[in-house]
C-alpha cells in the first residue's frame, strides 16, 4: 500500500470524524467530508464504497471489541449449586464491568459518535444490540438457576430487560456526562447493588 493512499485514506477519515460529530451521520455529507479532507469525491469512493462503510470504518472495530469482551465475561458465572451462588455470581458478573467501562472510557471518540450521532446509519440500534445480549444472558442465567429460585413464575425477559437497561444506559450516560472511568465504576456499582436487592426480592432468591 502507497504512502499516498494511506494518506488519503487517513485524511477521509479524520474528516468523517468531525463532520460526524458536528452534524450526525444523517447530515453529513461526502462532498463535504472530501472538501474537507482535500480529496476529490472520486478518490473517496476508491476508499469506501459508501458513507455507510466510512462511519463503519469508524465505529465498528470498537462494537466487535466490546462485544468480545463482554462475551468472554459471562460464561464463567454459570456454576450455580445453590441460590447464594446465584447472588455471588450477579455479584462477580457485575464487577466485571469494570473491564467494559475502561475498554469504552477508552474509546470515548467512537462510542459518543454511535451514541450522539449514529441515527440513520446501521448502528442506530447499538444500545439496543446491548442491552439485547444483556437481557439474553440473564435469562439464559436464571434458567440455569432456576431450581434455586422460589418464585420461578417471576423469571421473564421483561425483568431481565429492565436490569439490563438500568445497567448499560449508566455506563453510557455516564460517558455522555463526561465522567471518568473510575466515577462511572462507582456508580455502576451501586446500581449493580440496587438490581441485586430486586433479583432477591422479585425472584426470591
Amino acid at each position: 500500500m502507497s504512502y499516498d493512499y494511506q494518506q488519503t485514506h487517513e485524511n477521509i477519515l479524520k474528516s468523517a470524524r468531525k463532520h460526524f460529530k458536528r452534524n450526525g451521520f444523517r447530515n453529513a455529507s461526502i462532498r463535504t467530508i472530501c472538501k474537507d479532507a482535500g480529496v476529490t469525491n472520486g478518490a473517496f469512493y476508491a476508499h469506501f464504497s459508501s458513507k455507510e462503510e466510512l462511519f463503519g470504518c469508524i465505529v465498528r472495530p470498537c462494537i466487535e471489541g466490546l462485544l468480545n469482551l463482554y462475551s468472554s465475561e459471562k460464561e464463567q458465572f454459570f456454576d450455580i449449586k445453590c441460590s447464594e451462588d446465584i447472588i455471588e455470581a450477579f455479584k462477580k458478573s457485575y464487577s466485571s464491568y469494570e473491564k467494559a467501562i475502561s475498554y469504552i472510557c477508552g474509546h470515548k471518540e467512537e462510542f459518543l459518535l454511535l451514541l450522539d450521532s449514529g441515527e440513520g446509519s446501521g448502528y442506530e440500534c447499538f444500545l439496543n444490540t446491548l442491552i439485547n445480549e444483556e437481557t439474553e444472558n440473564t435469562l439464559k442465567f436464571l434458567t440455569v438457576s432456576k431450581k434455586f429460585i422460589s418464585k420461578k413464575e417471576n423469571i421473564s425477559e421483561n425483568i431481565a430487560r429492565l436490569g439490563a437497561s438500568f445497567l448499560i444506559m449508566t455506563i453510557f450516560n455516564g460517558l455522555r456526562n463526561d465522567q471518568t472511568a473510575d466515577e462511572i465504576v462507582k456508580e455502576t456499582s451501586v446500581v449493580s447493588e440496587y438490581c441485586i436487592a430486586g433479583y432477591r426480592h422479585t425472584l426470591g432468591i
